[in-house]
């Protein structure tokens, strides 16, 4: 009996730091991150089409005097999954999510809705050239 209460205490701790782990290495300074900026003028995220490799973090960057933030635009709809939301990120701060499967992911700043970009990630370097290939559905 007791050791079924200590496998089920190692599958939740694993639970919970597996995922921390993922994210950790995922912005160690070792690996390459694709690096999107906000900007205090249009078109606000720069660059506001973001192609990226499957495999690589991205990471947004605020530069500004103001609070952004980054949410998937699927998060808007009981249809669609939200992949990807900040909190406010402050001046001279960042936010970097995982690397994604590759699609087509909307997103918008929630305080300044007037904001928005797209994150393209594809498979393979030689894809870049072929983004207006990709299904129009973001994910």
């Amino acid at each position: 009996m007791n050791n079924q209460i200590g496998i089920r205490m190692l599958f939740v701790v694993l639970m919970v730091v597996l995922p921390s782990a993922a994210i950790n290495a995922a912005m160690n300074d070792d690996m390459p991150t694709a690096e999107i900026m906000f900007e205090a003028t249009a078109p606000y995220y720069e660059p506001a089409l973001a192609v990226v490799l499957a495999g690589i973090p991205v990471r947004w960057s605020n530069s500004t005097a103001s609070p952004h933030s980054i949410r998937h635009d699927g998060c808007l709809t009981d249809d669609g999954p939200c992949v990807f939301q900040s909190i406010a990120v402050p001046p001279d701060n960042s936010f970097v999510i995982a690397p994604l499967p590759p699609g087509r992911y909307s997103y918008h700043c929630e305080l300044h809705p007037v904001m928005r970009g797209i994150l393209v990630v594809v498979e393979s370097r030689s894809a870049r050239g072929a983004v207006e290939s990709l299904p129009g559905s973001d994910k």
